[in-house]
């Protein structure tokens, strides 16, 4: 009897982790969504084909992402489970960065200044920068916008980074 219990356990093990992907690639542009749970940002992220490194379990609503050219960063769901609204209703996404021994208060103002897109921001005691976008979803958004919102993030981090690690010749 134990043999037969192996290959079946180990079958449902498979079918379980086969059905994770199709799971996370279920992004579907034109959907509106008024919260975001696990599977959402997961979903985005799928949507990008990027990797996922990271992802919450239960309440903690996250997802740790690396994009092709080597940028990690995180969604996090915000502003879960209040109101009587199931889920998210806010995603803050990040990019974190080892902060560069250049950066100053003065080149993450500037930061700030030039690419008001992103909140450009240090942690000068954990040495780390980062680069922070935050999007509502009151009265629903599309899985698109979500999406289109990860890209601003990763199009605009580079120069946000020159700028606040004081290597654009700014001063």
């Amino acid at each position: 009897m134990k043999r037969a219990f192996v290959p079946a356990l180990i079958a449902s093990v498979v079918m379980i982790a086969a059905a994770a992907p199709i799971a996370a690639q279920d992004f579907v542009a034109e959907r509106v969504k008024k919260s975001v749970d696990q599977a959402d940002l997961l979903a985005v992220v799928g949507a990008l084909g990027h990797q996922v490194l990271e992802q919450g379990l239960a309440e903690n609503i996250y997802v740790v992402a690396e994009n092709g050219d080597g940028v990690r960063y995180f969604l996090i769901g915000t502003a879960c489970n209040v109101n009587g609204v199931p889920g998210c209703q806010g995603i803050m996404m990040q990019a974190r960065f080892d902060l560069p021994p250049t950066a100053t208060l003065e080149t993450l103002a500037k930061a700030n200044y030039d690419q008001a897109v992103l909140n450009s921001w240090a942690d000068f005691e954990q040495k780390t920068l980062g680069f922070t976008r935050y999007q509502v979803l009151d009265e629903g958004v599309t899985m698109a916008n979500i999406r289109e919102n990860v890209k601003v993030l990763l199009a605009v981090v580079p120069e946000a980074y020159t700028i606040a690690a004081g290597e654009s010749g700014a001063k």
